[in-house]
């Protein structure tokens, strides 16, 4: 019984889990990306996924290197369902025709919840020659860390 509570506990708590990232161009060298993640899976990874996203955003503009600034975070958790279990006992006694029977249960529930994290950078992009561009990440190498820096 334990070990199919936890079971099913663990798998609600994956299928529950996701990352996303939204992006929203704020000017030609500058982005702000808004990363969501839900889950035992990925809330850990969320700061990787961010810097991951804002290193392919500024290859895809034609930028090499990237600054971050403006970052916001925030962690909690969200509910996601309950799991319950019931179980059950039956009597029945035979009197001549007649039935009788009792019936005797006990339930219970849990709630389950996710972690949460949410991660807000606004990414400034710079080309390698530039001055900006001195100090800051190189996206390639972001990149190529899959963005666990």
């Amino acid at each position: 019984m334990t070990r199919k509570l936890i079971v099913a506990a663990l798998l609600s708590m994956a299928l529950a889990s996701c990352a996303t990232t939204s992006e929203m161009p704020l000017a030609q060298n500058m982005v702000r990306l808004d990363t969501s993640a839900r889950g035992l899976l990925f809330t850990s990874s969320a700061g990787a996924v961010t810097m991951q996203k804002a290193a392919e955003a500024t290859l895809k503009r034609g930028y090499s290197h990237f600054r971050i600034d403006q970052a916001q975070t925030a962690s909690g958790s969200q509910f996601v369902g309950m799991n319950t279990y019931g179980s059950g006992t039956a009597n029945a006694s035979v009197y001549g025709n007649t039935a009788y029977g009792t019936y005797n249960s006990s339930s219970f529930s849990t709630p389950m919840y996710a972690p949460t994290r949410q991660i807000g950078v606004t990414v400034i992009m710079f080309r390698a020659n530039e001055a900006g561009a001195r100090g800051a990440f190189d996206a390639a190498d972001v990149l190529a860390k899959k963005g666990k820096v």
